[in-house]
């Protein structure tokens, strides 16, 4: 029995390495804070991290810089009636996304780089970690949308990678409301499964290559037009993970023990 494909995965990062590496502006802004990562709103690292719980996005804001933020782990639509979903939305399928109400507006222009240090796929209920051959982070690609709990949620949502006022120039021109705070959340692409990855589960993330990140992330550019490079390309990476098995954990077991290789016990023999 194969279980859902990416419904778990480690980030245990350096966040200004993180924000170096996909070129996220460490300009400050008016109260001395890093403009570009939101640290208050960054995870904590975790090898366990689960739907629904908080992960770190890279994404272009309205104001045409790249912030690095967290987000909430299953996309809902900003036209969605409620944060809870009748179907699972933490992943999307990369042949099929810009087809999907839930999930093309954020095709079209809202993408993300979900930085991760390795993921998990199950072969049955047994678990499997991949990871960079070297450990450098991963780039999966995800997409983001804006979802807030009030009558005018049809209004158009604020479409930068943070709803506060130090990330987003645009939000001053929103005028207060009694309503909720706008909610950012996420989605991780997948695309079939290859080679190493293919043995385990017969679905994998999309990684995005390092020379796609600018047009993944350029939100003038409609991401329809991407997605066969980048699945082409991202397979490319796949390819090239190393991974191994690991003991069983459950939901609530974290830290850097879980990601072991499991040790196999040998078959007892009489010489």
């Amino acid at each position: 029995m194969l279980l859902a494909v990416c419904r778990c995965f480690a980030a245990d990062l350096d966040w200004g390495a993180v924000a170096k590496q996909f070129g996220v502006e460490a300009g400050e802004n008016e109260d001395g804070g890093n403009s570009g990562a939101d640290a208050a709103s960054l995870p904590r690292p975790s090898y366990n991290v689960r739907p629904g719980q908080t992960i770190a996005v890279v994404a272009q804001g309205g104001d045409g810089r790249r912030h690095l933020t967290g987000a909430r782990w299953s996309l809902v639509p900003s036209w969605s009636a409620g944060p809870a979903l009748t179907y699972p939305t933490y992943n999307a399928r990369i042949e099929s996304a810009e087809a999907k109400p839930t999930f093309a507006e954020s095709t079209r222009s809202m993408r993300a780089v979900i930085p991760a240090s390795g993921y998990y796929e199950f072969r049955g209920r047994r678990p499997f970690y991949f990871h960079a051959p070297d450990d450098r982070p991963l780039a999966m690609a995800g997409l983001f949308s804006w979802w807030r709990a009030s009558s005018s949620s049809a209004t158009s949502p604020v479409s930068a990678a943070d709803s506060s006022s130090s990330l987003n120039p645009m939000i001053s021109s929103i005028p207060p409301r009694k309503a909720s705070p706008w909610m950012l959340t996420a989605t991780i692409l997948t695309c079939p499964a290859v080679d190493g990855p293919a043995t385990v589960h017969d679905r994998m993330p999309v990684l995005v290559p390092s020379d796609m990140t600018g047009a993944w992330l350029d939100r003038s550019i409609d991401g329809s037009s991407l997605l066969a490079d980048l699945a082409s390309n991202g397979t490319e990476l796949s390819r090239r993970l190393a991974f191994h098995e690991v003991a069983p954990f459950a939901p609530t077991d974290d830290g850097r023990r879980i990601i072991r290789p499991l040790v196999q016990a040998e078959a007892p023999t009489l010489f």
